[in-house]
C-alpha cells in the first residue's frame, strides 16, 4: 500500500500541506508581534534588502504583485512600511520599512529563531537543512 500512495502523491498537494503546517508553527510563535509568517517574512526581507519596488520585492518573495499588495496594506496601516511612488519610474511603487517596522522585525527575530529550532528539532537538523536546499531548488526551478 505505501508504494501505491507514494506513486499517487501529488507534489503540489504535499508541498502545500507541509507549508500550511509549518506556517501554523511560525504564526503561533510570532503571535506576540501581531504578525503572521507572511507579514513577518515581508518585513524581514525589506530589513535585509532595503527599500524595494513592489515588483522586485514580489520576485524576491516568489509571490505575485497583487498578493504582495494585499499583504502590504495592513502593514502600511500599522505604520510598519511606507509606500511611495518611485522617483525613477512614476508607475512603480517603492516600499520601505519604517522605524516601527524595523523595531518589530528586531522583536520578532528571536521568536522566529525559536520556530526555526522547533522545526529542526522535530524533523532533525540535517533534514531541515537538506529540505531548505531542496525547497530553494524548487522555488527557482524553471518548470
Amino acid at each position: 500500500m505505501p508504494d501505491r500512495v507514494a506513486s499517487e502523491a501529488c507534489h503540489c498537494s504535499a508541498l502545500r500541506e507541509a507549508a500550511r503546517r509549518v506556517t501554523r508553527l511560525y504564526d503561533d510563535v510570532l503571535a506576540p508581534t501581531g504578525l503572521g509568517m507572511n507579514q513577518f517574512s515581508i518585513l524581514a526581507r525589506l530589513d535585509r534588502v532595503g527599500p524595494s519596488t513592489i515588483h522586485d520585492l514580489a520576485g524576491l518573495l516568489v509571490m505575485d504583485r497583487s498578493t504582495l499588495g494585499h499583504l502590504l496594506r495592513p502593514l502600511e496601516k500599522r505604520g510598519l512600511v511606507r509606500l511611495a511612488v518611485s522617483e525613477q519610474d512614476g508607475r512603480r511603487r517603492v516600499t520601505a520599512l519604517t522605524p516601527a517596522g524595523r523595531g518589530l522585525v528586531a522583536r520578532g527575530r528571536p521568536l522566529w529563531a525559536r520556530a526555526q529550532r522547533r522545526f529542526a528539532s522535530a524533523v532533525g537538523g540535517k533534514a531541515a537543512l537538506d529540505l531548505c536546499l531542496v525547497l530553494r531548488q524548487v522555488a527557482t526551478a524553471d518548470f
